[in-house]
């Protein structure tokens, strides 16, 4: 069964149909991050610079949703400072969902921890953001990206396909520095925005 619409051109509130009975429409469609900076719902979180003094796996990066809507996590972005070696190879390990270790339980917030991406809006976010240290652990969580780099001066963004954080769930964030290193600074840093209910 169907239904007739009012043709209603020029006055802005009616569709267009031509002779044809086809629907004249003009959408205007934008990414899910651009719309949801107008809505105040995109941020930032950094943890600013972290130096390294060993080539050991330290955990750098932690972000739970303590929030009701879901955090939508596109990028994640890493950079490299001067280091007393260079051209060696840097693992990155992006972790599903841990819980503990002493990222966790030493939890020094991010110097940046969810700032507004829109400049007029006071939204926040309800996360755990906390920044890591040489030697701290994650004891658990799952591997779900695994990258190789090389250790020279350098700032990158690491694609990461749209990781999901619906509320209780987290994301960390593990470096194993290069054979020798003893002083590497390091700043890793998530854009992330709500997924809107509309």
């Amino acid at each position: 069964m169907g239904f007739e619409i009012e043709d209603g051109t020029g006055a802005g509130y009616l569709a267009a149909v031509d002779s044809l009975n086809r629907l004249r429409t003009f959408a205007v469609s934008e990414p899910d991050v651009d719309a949801a900076s107008d809505r105040g719902d995109s941020y930032n979180y950094n943890t600013g610079i972290i130096n390294l003094t060993s080539a050991n796996k330290s955990a750098v990066f932690y972000l739970k949703n303590n929030g009701v809507l879901p955090i939508v996590v596109p990028t994640l972005f890493y950079l490299w400072g001067n280091s007393n070696v260079s051209g060696v190879d840097v693992l990155v390990t992006v972790l599903r969902n841990p819980t503990a270790g002493t990222i966790i339980s030493g939890a020094t917030d991010m110097e940046m921890p969810g700032i507004n991406r829109n400049f007029g809006s006071s939204q926040g976010l309800t996360t755990d953001a906390y920044k890591g240290a040489e030697g701290l652990t994650f004891t658990n969580g799952e591997k779900v990206v695994e990258s190789i780099f090389t250790q020279s001066p350098t700032r990158a963004a690491i694609s990461v396909g749209a990781i999901v954080l619906p509320k209780g769930t987290s994301l960390g964030i593990e470096i194993t520095p290069g054979t020798g290193n003893s002083d590497l600074d390091v700043e890793f840093a998530a854009a992330v925005y709500l997924r809107s209910t509309t």
